[in-house]
């Protein structure tokens, strides 16, 4: 399959938001008397670890690809997702994103080629004010609402987790003058599971990137 660069486009857009503060959640009532729209969110898990299985599907317009991986968070400290693309029989890991208290780091892992950036040194993120706090709370499950339209992502599939819920499904749409994106999280064997690494190290051969660079070449793998 070969992917279109709107779908690059969309990726990057969507795991960084854009710059954008906004959402959308399924669960939701609107008081009539005052107009206000009310969230409904289950009991949040009070859990200090999360893995999943992840199975991510990206839109834009008519183009679609599809990718597994794995679905990583420990609370205050990492938010990491690895992403694989299937080839025959074969899962090629194509790539990694880490967000840290500290950074945001994209891997290419086929190119060996990544980029590391404090969030002031993303213009998208850092002009916005958009920081660790606010990423983690959107893939935890516990993001509010913002009024802004362009950029809306909403919960599904609720699963018991330790003392409380957790979304199985994340879909995030993004909205352009030109084309619609989506990125669709689906998770599966969640658990509290905390024995992991929250740092990725990367080993000898590895050369430094623009976040953007990064992104088109992660995508043109799948092809």
């Amino acid at each position: 399959m070969k992917i279109n660069r709107l779908i690059v486009a969309g990726l990057a857009s969507l795991l960084l938001l854009a710059g954008c503060r906004s959402s959308k959640h399924v669960a939701r009532t609107t008081d009539a008397d005052t107009s206000a729209t009310q969230l409904h969110i289950p009991q949040k898990t009070t859990a200090d670890a999360v893995t999943a299985k992840l199975s991510l599907t990206l839109k834009a317009g008519s183009k679609k690809i599809s990718l597994g991986g794995n679905y990583r968070l420990k609370r205050n400290e990492v938010v990491q997702m690895n992403l694989n693309y299937q080839v025959l029989f074969v899962s090629i890991n194509i790539g990694t994103l880490e967000l840290t208290p500290d950074y945001v780091m994209v891997i290419d892992r086929y190119h060996k080629r990544y980029c590391k950036a404090a969030y002031a040194e993303l213009p998208s993120l850092g002009q916005a004010g958009i920081d660790f706090n606010y990423l983690q709370s959107i893939f935890w499950g516990e993001a509010g609402e913002s009024p802004t339209p362009l950029l809306e992502w909403a919960y599904d599939g609720w699963q018991t987790l330790g003392d409380g819920q957790f979304p199985g499904k994340i879909e995030f749409s993004l909205k352009s003058s030109s084309t619609a994106y989506k990125a669709i999280f689906n998770l599966s064997n969640l658990s509290t599971d905390s024995d992991w690494a929250t740092r990725t190290t990367l080993g000898s051969g590895y050369t430094p990137m623009s976040l953007d660079s990064v992104m088109s070449l992660l995508m043109s793998v799948a092809k």
